[in-house]
């Protein structure tokens, strides 16, 4: 017969969760299979909309976006050693750089008569606004679900 009662005892011998070992490629998973359900809807309705051209320019915004935000997520699983003084400079180092190398690419291919003529800027452009909300819920998903410890389990206090 189950206990009326709804707390859980647990004996202190029994091992706390495990933490995440790599919480930056954890979150790379989940932000890339966002990503990419994402960026195949607007594929999809790009090609409704603007046939082939539609669906090579939502197909490039959502390769730009799973690089440029990949490399981030990348540079921050390598830095992983690091103090949290450094690990915060690369990260704003990282972003910083790749929106403004993401923002060039934009701007020299919204200005490009030849890709012009090869994809649809308009598909482009909006397909990797969507990808890049779709990115962030995918990574903000998967970094509610890590398991952080707010404190050291492997060593005791003796008072």
């Amino acid at each position: 017969m189950p206990s009326t009662d709804d707390t859980v005892h647990r004996s202190s011998e029994e091992p706390a969760g495990q933490a995440t070992r790599h919480p930056a490629l954890a979150m790379l998973r989940g932000a890339v299979v966002a990503a990419v359900v994402v960026g195949v809807n607007a594929a999809a309705i790009a090609t409704v909309a603007a046939g082939l051209e539609g669906l090579w320019g939502a197909l490039l915004g959502l390769l730009m976006v799973m690089i440029f935000s990949g490399l981030g997520l990348f540079a921050l699983h390598l830095s992983r050693r690091s103090s949290p003084t450094a690990q915060l400079g690369i990260a704003m180092a990282s972003y910083t750089g790749r929106i403004a190398i993401f923002g060039a690419l934009l701007a020299v291919a919204l200005n490009s008569d030849g890709l012009a003529e090869a994809v649809n800027l308009t598909a482009l452009g909006i397909s990797a606004m969507v990808v890049v909300m779709g990115w962030m819920a995918g990574e903000i998903w998967a970094w509610s679900r890590l398991r952080i410890p707010i404190y050291d389990l492997d060593h005791e206090v003796t008072a």
